[in-house]
């Protein structure tokens, strides 16, 4: 994959990352945006939409120009390091220091940024430990040397303080004696410290709460709060990430600095709405609201489109966040909102959101070519179907268009009614290295998304216990619709189980993950639901899972009655013929629609009509065009025969699995026109029986006229390559 693919705007030199950054990728100076206050960008978009790729991007792009710091905050090297030092060592705390670290190895213009304000108060967590020896305590203080330049004065005078103190000590030391280390060691370190050494640390730690202005006090309170934990540990690294930032804007802010130094240093933070993202930025924000700026831009990304619940209080107004999208033509007017009240003000005021950038349809076009490189090009025909296939099933995410493209590139290709979403999930991508240089087999390409988008993104929030089977769960998934009819899978799914996990709080994580929720589809994405119905087909031999699921659903719809109000599919009846129609295949669900035809309100026939058609066609031959032409004969009378043709031309509309051919709205037309003069027929006869002004005469004629209607409406919206029921998963995608 193109790591710049879709990123034009952004990475431009009047983009807005070259305006925050106040330097070009080539290093050209550029006006710069906003400021002293200045908001964390907030990358949002749900899986595969390229936001720790374009965070690439810009640590290897801007990062020669300026400096740039990049932090995984998904990965566990941070938890894993402070687990070895618990008392003295937290995932923040660490997080910071590998900050640090490549600050201090900037070599671009200006130099090294120094950073003395976190070193101290780095080393005074690192002395707090009440339950260490000090002999460990002191490793742990010099271990801390690496963050500053080798002839820096603050490098020896710490490390100073704790050898002399460790050799007074000698043989001594048979009991923790943590209480006096930290003591002499920030004693010797004030006693040798310049007025300008001394200035630097009041200007952080005498802020300390309870410090007073005296900045020994205040690292000697910020060591025991971090023992403390709780809120009194966030409190500490709330200020050891302020003491990091201040170290920066000294750099930038020295006389050598503002010299030497252009534009604005970055920090990335990918994965940033996990628990180690939202503790650093939660106090960057909070300080920043209480007017601490700084001039680190922070560049973070989060799954969620509102950016994280953490960003807002309980019930607060999501939709206030400042937000923005590229490819709007103008760059963000941010400004913080007016009136905030310090410790009392939503985090969401100091964000701004950018939406994640979803393909174009000439820009995947592009892709698809690009990939398929001097191969042989497939006639036009099948280029297209591959092309919209690709669209339908990607919805422009750029992780599934190329996946996709590289799969679609090796296909040797079919005829174009062959060219299914089908085909091309089952289309294997070429056998290739990982990304830690291991081989790996060609799979199909379904298999790769799955593992990249689900398997290796489970909902951090998601129990251990849950987490071998949470794939499993999700497939099932895939035919659900509502969340009743998700809470009857799941129950009967993880029968036996001790510990089991609700449909609703499935719901809630898959939100918390990124993915878009449809108001008639469970899994809320076209796209994913695609995965994971193929998944599910294959899951047991014989597509024994799918059916299943469907023959449960049945039965939990059947046992409501076929009359009991439905959310969704308006009645139970409808609701569990859908799963039929997905299952079993046509025949029965004709001889439903056909026994509801005069028995039901016609709109409301329609609307059910609509809703069980929206089933997918899996693992047997496709003969819906035929039926749909009226080529296949079936038993029954003219109106059923009638039926037979429109379920099946609704059907091929609303499963989108392949580009609708041209001959699709005039089989749409010709049923409904064909079932408006039954109609017209038995308002005839009625009025021969009781006379023009009958009640069967009124309600006959207004279900004529409906179906003419209906006729024109539903023919134009396949025309134009939408769907006939509005879907909030589907609408926008159409057909190709």
């Amino acid at each position: 994959m193109r790591e710049e693919l879709g990123f034009d705007e952004l990475l431009d030199d009047g983009g807005l990352i070259a305006r925050l950054l106040g330097r070009t990728a080539a290093g050209r100076k550029r006006e710069l945006l906003y400021g002293p206050d200045l908001p964390v960008v907030l990358l949002v978009g749900g899986p595969g939409m390229g936001k720790g790729r374009l965070l690439r991007c810009v640590r290897d792009r801007f990062g020669p120009r300026v400096p740039v710091a990049y932090l995984d905050c998904a990965l566990s090297d941070c938890r894993e390091q402070a687990e070895q030092r618990p008392g003295s060592r937290s995932d923040v705390t660490e997080a910071l220091r590998l900050i640090a670290l490549q600050y201090g190895d900037w070599a671009g213009d200006g130099g090294k940024i120094a950073v003395p304000r976190l070193y101290a108060g780095l080393a005074a967590v690192a002395a707090s430990d009440r339950l260490a020896h000090v002999a460990p305590l002191v490793d742990e203080v010099g271990r801390l040397e690496s963050l500053l330049p080798p002839k820096s004065f603050w490098r020896g005078v710490l490390m100073g303080a704790a050898n002399n103190y460790l050799g007074f000590l000698g043989g001594l030391v048979t009991t923790p004696l943590a209480g006096p280390f930290i003591n002499a060691l920030l004693d010797g370190l004030f006693a040798r410290l310049s007025p300008e050494g001394r200035s630097a640390l009041t200007e952080g730690y005498g802020d300390y709460p309870g410090a007073g202005g005296n900045p020994q006090a205040g690292l000697r309170s910020l060591g025991g709060d971090f023992q403390q934990g709780g809120e009194a540990r966030r409190i500490a690294e709330g200020f050891l990430f302020r003491a990091l930032r201040q170290d920066v804007d000294a750099a930038y802010s020295s006389v050598r600095g503002r010299l030497s130094r252009v534009g604005r240093p970055a920090l990335l933070l990918d994965h940033a709405d996990n628990s180690l993202g939202r503790r650093l930025l939660k106090p960057a924000l909070e300080d920043r609201e209480r007017g601490h700026h700084d001039r680190l831009v922070v560049f973070a990304t989060a799954r969620r489109e509102d950016g994280g619940r953490f960003l807002h209080r309980a019930g607060g107004p999501a939709a206030e966040t400042a937000r923005w999208e590229p490819f709007t033509g103008a760059l963000p007017d941010w400004s913080r909102p007016p009136g905030g009240v310090p410790d009392h003000a939503p985090l969401w005021r100091g964000v701004l959101l950018v939406r994640m950038p979803v393909l174009t349809r000439d820009q995947q076009k592009a892709e698809l070519s690009r990939l398929r490189g001097g191969q042989e090009q497939p006639d036009t025909a099948v280029r297209l179907r591959i092309h919209s296939g690709v669209h339908r099933l990607s919805g422009g995410r750029p992780l599934f268009v190329t996946r996709l493209g590289e799969a679609a590139a090796a296909l040797r290709f079919p005829a174009p009614e062959d060219c299914t979403d089908w085909t091309l999930l089952d289309a294997r991508v070429p056998a290739g290295d990982d990304d830690e240089g291991r081989r790996v087999a060609d799979r199909p390409v379904a298999d790769v998304l799955i593992d990249e988008l689900v398997a290796c993104q489970r909902p951090e929030e998601l129990p251990p216990e849950h987490r071998a089977h949470w794939l499993d769960l999700l497939t099932h998934l895939s035919v659900a619709h509502d969340v009743e009819c998700a809470q009857t899978l799941m129950r009967a799914v993880q029968e036996g189980r001790d510990d089991q996990l609700s449909a609703y709080l499935i719901a809630d994580l898959m939100e918390d993950s990124g993915w878009p929720r449809c108001p008639r589809h469970f899994i809320g994405d076209l796209g994913l639901r695609r995965l994971l119905t193929r998944r599910l087909h294959l899951l047991r031999p014989g597509g024994a899972a799918w059916h299943t699921d469907h023959a449960l659903l049945q039965g939990h719809y059947r046992d409501l009655g076929n009359d009991h109000p439905d959310p969704l599919f308006r009645t139970a009846g409808a609701h569990r013929t859908h799963h039929l129609l997905a299952s079993d295949g046509a025949d029965l669900v004709t001889r439903y629609l056909a026994g509801t035809f005069l028995t039901r309100p016609l709109t409301d026939w329609c609307d059910e009509l609509l809703s069980i058609a929206d089933a997918a066609l899996i693992g047997v031959a496709d003969d819906r065009y035929a039926h749909a032409l009226g080529e296949i004969h079936v038993h029954g009378d003219t109106r059923r025969r009638l039926i037979d043709r429109l379920l099946h031309a609704v059907w091929l509309t609303e499963d989108r699995t392949q580009p609708l051919d041209e001959t699709v709205p005039g089989a749409l037309r010709g049923p409904l026109r064909g079932l408006s003069e039954e109609l017209a027929r038995i308002a005839d006869e009625a009025v021969r029986d009781q006379g023009p002004e009958g009640a069967d005469v009124a309600r006959a004629a207004e279900g004529a006229a409906l179906l003419v209607r209906k006729a024109r409406e539903w023919g134009d919206r396949a025309e134009d390559k939408q769907p006939l029921q509005r879907c909030g998963c589907t609408e926008h995608i159409g057909f190709g």
